[in-house]
C-alpha cells in the first residue's frame, strides 16, 4: 500500500514538473557579471535549483565530516574510559 501511494507521488511530482516546464518554456534575458545569456525560463530556474542544491550539500559535507570526526574522537575516549575503568575493577582489594 505504502509503495503505491509513493509511487503516486513520484508521478504525480513529475507531471507537475513536465507542467512547469511546458508553462515556462518562453526563453528569457540573464545577466550575470561577465554578460547575459537567453536561456528558456525553466532552464534558468533548475539550473538555481541544481545549483543551491550543490552548495548545500558542500557546505552540509564540510559539517558532517567535522562531525563525523568529533565522534571518532569521543569514541576514543569511551574505549579508553572503558579500558580504564576495566582495569580498576580487576585490581585487587587491599586489607586495611
Amino acid at each position: 500500500m505504502i509503495r503505491v501511494l509513493i509511487i503516486g507521488v513520484v508521478l504525480a511530482v513529475l507531471v507537475l514538473g513536465v507542467a512547469i516546464g511546458f508553462f515556462n518554456a518562453q526563453p528569457v534575458t540573464f545577466n550575470y557579471l561577465a554578460g547575459s545569456v537567453q536561456l528558456p525560463l525553466i532552464a534558468l530556474v533548475m539550473g538555481e535549483f541544481f545549483l543551491v542544491g550543490l552548495l548545500t550539500a558542500l557546505l552540509c559535507s564540510s559539517r558532517i565530516l567535522g562531525l563525523k570526526g568529533e565522534i571518532r574522537r569521543l569514541r576514543r575516549q569511551l574505549k579508553d574510559a572503558q579500558a580504564e575503568l576495566q582495569s580498576l575493577r580487576n585490581l585487587p582489594l587491599k586489607d586495611q
